[in-house]
């Protein structure tokens, strides 16, 4: 596991049509965070338009996953939402901010 602010996106493949982008990590891991139930609501409506959803990219030095706009996730909390057990601050953990899923190499 890595610790908080350890945590680097290499790559990011977004999906237009199903609302999710693949991760892949610095350490190898793969994942599919889904952002279905964000777009088009409040601060992410231009997320809705499928060539703006399409223009996300990693962040510096890949501590976070970005849209134009301003919309920007941290990489922490990407990874946290898909490995919640490695999440030192579970107990006082709400409701997730993406919906995780787990993605085999």
């Amino acid at each position: 596991m890595p610790a908080p602010t350890e945590n680097r996106i290499v790559r990011a493949e977004p999906d237009a049509r199903t609302c999710t982008v693949r991760l892949t990590w610095a350490n190898g891991a793969m994942t599919v965070n889904r952002f279905g139930h964000l777009v088009g609501d409040g601060v992410f409506a231009p997320l809705r338009d499928p060539a703006v959803f399409a223009l996300v990219r990693v962040g510096d030095r890949g501590r976070s996953l970005e849209w134009p706009g301003d919309i920007d996730f941290c990489a922490d909390a990407l990874w946290f939402e898909t490995h919640p057990e490695d999440n030192p601050f579970a107990e006082s953990a709400t409701r997730p901010l993406v919906a995780p899923s787990h993605v085999s190499p």
